[in-house]
């Protein structure tokens, strides 16, 4: 690795994007690991709701929703009875003007796109900050 931490989050959700994409047998371990690896890299842009599961002292829990929001955009998957629900929101003030629905890949896709696309923005940001403290 680099040694620069939003570098590292993006290659380790990089990583569980291609995992879910490579093998969706196993989509329940993949979920909660793309959700693990969001909360880590985005806290402020991620929520992730679980669910305990299993009986009354289990510690297992499974991923109900993830909620990533990104500018105007909101990228939701939810946890359905026949798997999960993934969307698209333009959101503006709060308020959804359009939604679609994407495939669980092609959801992970635009998941990827905007985390590297706020990773960029970011390190902009902050050059320019540095700039003007200079």
């Amino acid at each position: 690795m680099s040694g620069d931490p939003q570098l590292e989050h993006g290659e380790a959700l990089d990583l569980a994007a291609a995992e879910v994409r490579a093998d969706s047998t196993d989509i329940e371990a993949l979920v909660s690991a793309l959700a693990a690896r969001l909360e880590d890299a985005l806290p402020r842009m991620v929520t992730v709701k679980r669910r305990k599961v299993g009986g009354f002292r289990s510690k297992q829990t499974e991923v109900q929703t993830i909620a990533l929001s990104v500018g105007d955009t909101r990228l939701e998957l939810v946890r359905t009875a026949g798997g999960f629900d993934c969307t698209r929101h333009a959101v503006v003030r709060g308020i959804t003007l359009k939604r679609e629905q994407q495939q669980l890949r092609e959801w992970i896709d635009e998941v990827v796109e905007a985390v590297t696309h706020q990773a960029q923005v970011s390190e902009q940001a902050r050059i320019a900050l540095e700039g003007l403290v200079r």
